[in-house]
């Protein structure tokens, strides 16, 4: 499902419109925190007519917005990230292999299940949804802004009552619509084979730093 960029920022402003209104009617309550991370996001490939589109593996880095209600059971989330990598389309269509720099940049609003065993260590588990705009810096074909789905799980260890650790893995799912084309030249006759989800998986890394509880 393909979503202009003005889409795409309306979203975000709505997802935080929602998140300052629910954050504003149990601020006295909960905890909000602020967690910047970094990570590694394994390659992806996908198909395309005659060949496979690949992205390969790069370091991504982003921010989390996190809400957890009172009785600590369920964390909405809003949160944002960038991947950077390289870009690579085969396909017996294609004179030659086309490769480009591409920029991917995620923005997210879902809810996480939160399973506390102490004060200290808590396990979670969620699913978000929002949207990517894939941009290809080096090719002819404009950015694009696609519906994304993401699935996460991972562990959070607090130091103190302030500072804490987060290591997870992500699965962000953007969509793309059979017979489009993204980085390679669109007179080809390449294009993407069906309804097909672009996989990035993540491992990431991130400080969390509590503003108030």
């Amino acid at each position: 499902m393909d979503l202009n960029w003005k889409s795409m920022r309306v979203l975000f402003l709505f997802s935080l419109f929602l998140t300052g209104a629910f954050l504003g009617f149990k601020a006295k309550a909960q905890t909000f925190e602020i967690t910047p991370f970094s990570g590694y996001t394994f390659p992806s490939s996908f198909d395309i007519t005659g060949g496979t589109a690949r992205l390969e593996g790069n370091a991504n880095w982003g921010i989390n917005l996190g809400f957890i209600t009172p009785n600590n059971l369920t964390e909405f989330e809003l949160s944002y990230t960038f991947f950077g990598t390289n870009a690579k389309a085969s396909s017996v269509y294609l004179v030659e292999d086309e490769n480009s720099r591409a920029r991917l940049h995620f923005i997210m609003a879902g809810a996480n299940r939160l399973l506390t065993i102490s004060d200290q260590v808590t396990f979670f588990g969620g699913i978000k949804f929002g949207a990517s705009n894939l941009a290809f810096p080096d090719g002819e074909n404009p950015s694009s802004t696609k519906f994304t789905i993401g699935l996460q799980a991972g562990m959070r260890y607090y130091v103190s009552d302030r500072i804490g650790f987060r290591v997870q893995g992500n699965l962000l799912l953007p969509f793309v619509s059979e017979g489009g084309s993204l980085w390679w030249n669109p007179n080809s006759g390449t294009g993407i084979s069906g309804w097909s989800a672009i996989v990035p998986l993540s491992l990431n890394t991130g400080v969390i730093i509590r503003i108030f509880k």
